[in-house]
């Protein structure tokens, strides 16, 4: 995580071409090592269900339970990510963690199909 190891791209400036470079993405996880795609696996399964599964929870459940589990997961979070952004030399994001976090559910809605569709060979 040395910051003179990092790399900067220049952002895409449609949803076209965001979303393409997200399914091209998607064809590079074959050759992560299969830990490592079980975890990020793990990782997205997780974050597409807290939402729904915290609305469900506060709803028919145990509202002070579910928003108490929510916190923990939420300082957790917050701790984890300060000090990976202070790390990588991004704090100006770390406001907005909360926005990200929740944005994730609707980017999964978004990048399912990614999973089925056929991968392109090029990478523009």
């Amino acid at each position: 995580m040395d910051h003179d190891a990092h790399t900067l791209s220049d952002p895409k400036t449609t949803w076209g071409e965001w979303m393409t470079q997200k399914y091209r993405h998607y064809t590079t996880g074959k050759y992560y090592k299969p830990i490592h795609q079980f975890l990020l696996g793990l990782y997205s399964f997780s974050l597409f269900f807290v939402y729904p599964l915290l609305a469900i929870s506060i709803i028919f459940f145990n509202w002070q339970l579910a928003l108490g589990v929510y916190a923990i997961r939420f300082l957790l979070q917050a701790i984890i990510l300060y000090k990976g952004m202070a790390k990588l030399n991004e704090k100006d994001l770390y406001p907005w963690f909360l926005f990200f976090d929740i944005w994730m559910f609707f980017y999964y809605l978004f990048t399912v199909p990614a999973i089925w569709k056929a991968p392109r060979k090029n990478w523009d």
